[in-house]
């Protein structure tokens, strides 16, 4: 799946200023027992996601998309992930203390993305799935 370098590139940007509170919030997760599997819901759409429960409001903080916290339990319960595809996805999802689970809800878009927290200061490495 080809993805837009302006999308990428203003994702990214967003991300940069909220990486540590997404990683707090993955970390209350899974400290939690909410789920091992977090999922970050991201949108630039005005329309609301009935995905996880919002964590970042692009207004409040000057930010072009907006973030939902999730978990792969409620993408089964949504029907985003299909229970056929649980295992493929358990395979293909990273390491959640190194990655966060982006899931990109664009217009015409959508998919997961695999983001570190940690970004090497030349090249973003990011790891696209299409898992559903």
């Amino acid at each position: 799946m080809k993805f837009d370098e302006e999308i990428l590139a203003s994702l990214t940007s967003d991300l940069q200023t909220c990486r540590s509170y997404i990683r707090q919030v993955s970390q209350g997760m899974l400290k939690g027992n909410v789920s091992k599997y977090p999922i970050f819901v991201v949108t630039r759409s005005e329309v609301d996601i009935d995905l996880g429960l919002p964590i970042i409001n692009r207004e409040e903080m000057d930010l072009t998309w907006a973030i939902n916290a999730s978990h792969l339990e409620d993408f089964v319960h949504h029907g985003v992930v299909s229970q056929e595809r649980v295992q493929d996805f358990i395979r293909n999802y990273k390491n959640p203390d190194e990655f966060m689970c982006i899931f990109l809800a664009e217009e015409g878009l959508m998919s997961f993305l695999f983001m570190p927290y940690e970004t090497p200061q030349s090249k973003l490495d990011v790891s696209k799935e299409q898992l559903n």
